[in-house]
């Protein structure tokens, strides 16, 4: 059994994880050791691991539970958390009356560290350990959200939320604001703890200038640093975008803006055109689906088809607010529920909750699952299927969260 340091501890349980979209390996009594460093040393049968461990190896008996990899949420909106079900619009009428109302409380950082605490609360009892998460507009709310990832222990992709123009005054700065902070927070936060990373993160094309979006691109690709965004949620989106911004193609837009490279990702991409999927994937970059904040504000079904056929990585993502549930297997379920059978099952829904994501990612080389030599990222569940609440959470093979 090959490795850099020695193996610490193992954990025994009936354990599963994919090795790719239809390779999913299951040990009914399986066993994940974990090496001093915190990363996979070995992960496989009781019998036939155990007699490899060394003697002074602490195995920890959780038969009882289950062993899944860290789920990895591809998006979500941290000032939105109470801001699901509220039900009844479609999703410009829906940020108007009730999303951009939540961010401007924002300026407080009171309410930001009341909420901030309870967010990564919610992510972590649902057996998420890394997530692409949206701040807002506020710099100093930004600092918060990557000061609490850093203390709850989990991974995080975080970005300051860019807008100049069409939203209320109060999250509106200047394109030079915006950058200035941005840089601010790539220089103090990404790589951290090799846990946080930073997202250059403009809203959409409706609320951002050209000038902005140039002005980020540019600074994601220099400072090769992650680019989020929303791209053809809706139909409504997609046409004002168009009539605002004068493209031809959506992603196009972004291409020109120099947006586009392995680290950039789409969330939805409901919309899209042939040549916007083909420019997508020339830049490999990824696509976030999610599935039930789509269903809630009727915005319409990513076509998956398309999206793997133009190659492009994309995992899930909660969109809590418009998402309503931070877990996984309800997310998963909704996906079953809106795509062919042909096109999704709940094997393939496991997939991209975990390796899937961390493709989406670029991380799917430190996490995913338990291949030898990536992080112990894993949670604890009592039931075969990894409903409910997780009984504990571990990053680095720590245990970072229990009831």
């Amino acid at each position: 059994m090959p490795s850099s340091h020695p193996i610490r501890e193992a954990f025994r349980a009936p354990i599963r994880h994919a090795l790719g979209p239809n390779q999913i390996v299951e040990f009914a009594d399986g066993l994940l050791a974990v090496d001093e460093s915190g990363r996979i040393a070995a992960c496989d049968a009781y019998d036939r691991l155990f007699p490899r461990l060394p003697g002074d190896c602490v195995i920890h008996d959780y038969t009882n539970f289950w062993i899944t990899p860290g789920f990895i949420d591809c998006h979500v909106h941290l000032p939105q958390l109470d801001c699901r079900n509220k039900n009844g619009l479609t999703l410009l009428d829906w940020l108007a009356k009730y999303i951009y109302p939540a961010e401007t409380k924002f300026a407080d950082p009171h309410v930001v560290r009341n909420m901030a605490e309870r967010f990564y609360d919610e992510l972590l009892k649902h057996g998420i350990t890394t997530a692409a998460i949206y701040s807002t507009i506020h710099y100093e709310a930004t600092e918060i959200a990557f000061q609490f990832a850093k203390e709850k222990g989990l991974r995080a992709i975080i970005g300051q939320v860019l807008m100049d123009q069409n939203a209320p005054q109060s999250l509106l700065k200047s394109h030079l604001q915006l950058l200035n902070e941005t840089e601010k927070l790539i220089a103090k936060w990404h790589g951290c703890d090799n846990r946080l990373f930073y997202a250059v993160t403009p809203r959409f094309a409706l609320t951002c200038s050209k000038t902005l979006l140039d002005e980020a691109g540019k600074l994601a690709l220099e400072a090769k640093v992650y680019f989020q965004t929303h791209l053809a949620e809706t139909r409504q989106e997609w046409q004002q975008a168009k009539e605002m911004h004068s493209f031809k193609s959506y992603a196009g837009f972004y291409e020109s803006r120099h947006a586009l490279s392995s680290r950039s990702l789409f969330a939805h991409c409901i919309y899209l055109e042939d040549c916007d999927f083909k420019i997508l994937s020339d830049y490999h970059a990824s696509v976030a689906h999610c599935p039930t904040s789509n269903v809630f504000l009727k915005s319409g079904t990513m076509p998956i088809e398309k999206v793997e056929t133009y190659g492009l990585h994309f995992g899930l993502g909660t969109d809590v607010g418009a998402g309503p549930t931070f877990s996984m297997q309800e997310i998963i379920g909704c996906a079953c529920e809106v795509h062919p059978k042909e096109m999704m099952n709940r094997e393939k829904g496991f997939y991209l909750a975990t390796l899937g994501g961390a493709e989406a990612l670029s991380l799917a080389h430190q996490i995913g699952n338990f291949v030898e030599g990536k992080w112990a990222d894993f949670c604890l569940f009592d039931n075969p299927n990894f409903e409910g609440r997780a009984k504990k959470v571990f990053v680095a093979g720590q245990c970072i969260w229990k009831p």
